[in-house]
């Protein structure tokens, strides 16, 4: 995700690019539709593409890096940039011998209230690996907080997170996946609705992008959905408040949008999952 970021950052900026991807495309932890969207938007800009690869090596001479493939290619650049993950700073904390566990990665173990293997102890944010996200972050603190103090918890839920990756589109995620009802996880009617029907996104010239639901097929519950657009990041929050809240499809298309609006796809969306 980081590395897909950088890349689209920098292409923005007018920079060649070439990102070499391991997977079979990019972002393969992401929506199939979404990451395909962005790939060819990201081809389509200028960037070069290489999936399905790997790097072995990187060297400097002069003012030019080259980085080896493992199959023997080499890309030449001003700069590289590795997106390889994150290694928690719990070393040397006395956290053990605290009587706080740690995984075998270095993690701190939590549970779903924060709370560490050591009484009193509670733990919040990326050395939990719990979901590396800011907002999971600051839920973590605010649920440690709240149970520390008695107050009510409601325990953390991760199917209802909602997560961003800050490329050129943007795509937005929360709740159940389209690889989750694929796989039969999850029984959900799905519908995707391009954006490039959506009245505002026409007036801005908006060409790429969709909004896709997920609800359950009995009940009509919003249990999930996935942005891909401009300021995605704003448009999954009333996807987010729907799977937070349990709301149906009909719920969330009978609340009013603004005419003309890119939300207006959301609410369009929910319409087409109504069921008589």
């Amino acid at each position: 995700m980081t590395g897909a970021e950088f890349a689209s950052a920098y292409l923005n900026l007018g920079i060649p690019v070439t990102l070499v991807s391991s997977r079979d495309r990019v972002l393969p932890g992401e929506d199939a539709d979404a990451a395909a969207v962005l790939e060819e938007v990201l081809t389509r800009r200028g960037m070069n593409v290489l999936s399905k690869s790997r790097m072995e090596s990187v060297t400097r001479s002069g003012d030019t890096v080259t980085v080896t493939l493992t199959d023997g290619r080499t890309v030449e650049g001003s700069h590289c940039i590795l997106a390889l993950g994150s290694v928690p700073n719990t070393d040397d904390m006395g956290l053990q011998e605290a009587g706080v566990v740690l995984d075998d990665g270095g993690f701190i173990e939590v549970d779903r209230v924060s709370r560490t293997s050591a009484r009193g102890v509670y733990a919040a944010g990326d050395c939990t690996g719990v979901l590396m996200l800011a907002s999971v972050a600051a839920m973590q603190g605010r649920i440690a907080m709240w149970h520390f103090l008695g107050d009510t918890v409601h325990p953390l839920d991760l199917k209802k997170v909602s997560s961003n990756v800050f490329t050129a589109p943007e795509i937005a995620t929360v709740g159940w996946s389209q690889k989750s009802v694929d796989n039969g996880e999850m029984q959900a009617e799905v519908v995707m609705l391009p954006l490039s029907g959506n009245p505002r996104a026409k007036m801005q010239g908006v060409h790429d992008g969709f909004v896709k639901l997920f609800c359950r097929p009995g009940t009509g519950i919003v249990v999930g959905g996935v942005v891909v657009g401009p300021r995605a990041s704003e448009l999954i929050h009333p996807v987010s408040i729907a799977v937070a809240e349990s709301l149906t499809a009909d719920q969330l298309a009978q609340a009013f949008t603004v005419y003309p609006s890119m939300s207006g796809s959301i609410a369009e969306a929910a319409r087409r999952l109504h069921r008589v």
